[in-house]
C-alpha cells in the first residue's frame, strides 16, 4: 500500500578488484580515511549504499529523515481510542471515495428482486462515514443484497404455495357446494349462493363485517386486485344461507309489524311511522332486525 523507505542505490557488487577484499565493491579513500578503518561488514554496506566518506552518509541520513517525516506512525499498544481514530480517519482517507462507491450487482438476484437504490445510496453513505475500503463495501453490499433476496425468494415461494393452497380449497368447497345444492346454474345453487351473498351484505350495513372474521378462518380467500374474494369452506354458505332464512327472509319478518298485519314498516317504499316509533321504544331489538332485514343503517335510527 505504502512505498518502502529504500536506502539510496549503491554500486554493484563485484568479485576480486584488486584490493584483496572479496564481496561488495571496496573504494579506498586517498590517503586512507574512516572507511579503511571499518570492518569488512561494514565496509560492504558503506559501498552498497555509496558511502565514499562522511558526506555521502549525512546526506543519506537526511534523505531518510525527510522520508521518514512523511511516512504514517502506526499507534502504539498504550494508544487511546482518539489516537486510534485519528489514525484510521487519516489513512481511510486515501482510499475512501469522493464521489461514492459504485456497487455492482451479484449475479444470482432474482430476475423480480426490488432493489432499492436509495437504500443502497444511503448505506453507501454509511460506508464512507466508516471509512471502508471499497471492496469491504461492496462485500457488505452483497451480503446485504443476498439476505434480501434469499427473503425475497422465500417471500415468494410461500405466497405462491399459499395462492396454490387457497385454490385448491376453492375448488373442493365449489364441488361440495355442487354435491348438495346441484350445478352451478341450477337453482339451488344459484338460490344458496343468493342467500349467503344478501346475509353477508345485510349484515355489513348492520355494522357486522364478517369478511375478514371468515378470512382468517380460512372460509374465504383474501380479496384479490378486484376486490373479490372465494369461499374456501362450504360451511360459510351455509351458515349465511341460515341466518338469511332465520332473520333476514321476508318470512322470517312476518309478525313483527304491530297488530299483526305483516310488512315491514321500515320499507323506504312504504314506511309507517306510527309503527316505526312504536318498536324502536318498546322493541328496539325487533325494529334493529327489521331495519336491517329492509336494507337499512340501525344507526339512522339511533341503535
Amino acid at each position: 500500500m505504502y512505498d518502502a523507505i529504500d536506502p539510496a542505490a549503491g554500486p554493484e557488487a563485484g568479485g576480486q578488484d584488486g584490493s584483496g577484499h572479496d564481496g561488495m565493491g571496496y573504494y579506498p579513500s586517498e590517503g586512507g580515511g574512516f572507511i579503511d578503518g571499518l570492518s569488512d561488514a561494514d565496509r560492504d554496506m558503506a559501498a552498497s549504499y555509496g558511502w565514499r566518506d562522511t558526506a555521502g552518509i549525512l546526506e543519506s541520513y537526511r534523505s531518510l529523515e525527510d522520508r521518514l517525516s512523511g511516512a504514517l506512525r502506526v499507534p502504539g499498544e498504550d494508544a487511546g481510542s482518539e489516537e486510534q481514530a485519528a489514525f484510521y480517519a487519516d489513512v481511510s482517507s486515501r482510499w475512501t471515495p469522493k464521489d461514492g462507491y459504485r456497487f455492482k450487482m451479484p449475479e444470482t438476484l432474482p430476475e423480480n428482486f426490488p432493489y432499492d437504490q436509495a437504500f443502497a445510496q444511503e448505506a453507501g453513505d454509511w460506508f464512507k462515514e466508516a471509512g471502508l475500503h471499497p471492496e469491504a463495501a461492496q462485500k457488505l453490499h452483497d451480503r446485504w443484497v443476498g439476505k434480501m433476496a434469499e427473503q425475497f425468494s422465500a417471500h415468494e415461494e410461500a405466497a405462491f404455495d399459499a395462492a396454490q393452497k387457497q385454490g385448491e380449497a376453492a375448488e373442493a368447497a365449489h364441488m361440495s357446494l355442487v354435491r348438495e345444492y346441484g350445478e352451478p346454474d341450477s337453482d339451488g345453487y344459484q338460490n344458496a349462493i343468493a342467500k349467503a351473498d344478501r346475509a353477508l351484505s345485510t349484515l355489513k350495513t348492520a355494522g357486522v363485517d364478517l369478511t375478514g372474521w371468515f378470512a382468517e378462518k380460512g372460509a374465504l380467500t383474501t380479496a384479490g386486485s378486484d376486490g373479490l374474494q372465494q369461499v374456501t369452506d362450504p360451511v360459510a354458505v351455509k351458515l349465511l344461507a341460515f341466518i338469511h332464512d332465520s332473520a333476514f327472509s321476508e318470512d322470517g319478518l312476518n309478525g313483527f309489524g304491530a297488530g299483526g298485519e305483516g310488512g315491514n314498516p321500515f320499507e323506504t317504499g312504504n314506511p309507517d311511522l306510527r309503527q316505526q316509533s312504536d318498536l324502536l321504544e318498546n322493541s328496539p331489538l325487533r325494529a334493529r332486525q327489521m331495519i336491517v332485514a329492509a336494507g337499512r343503517d340501525p344507526r339512522l335510527f339511533g341503535l
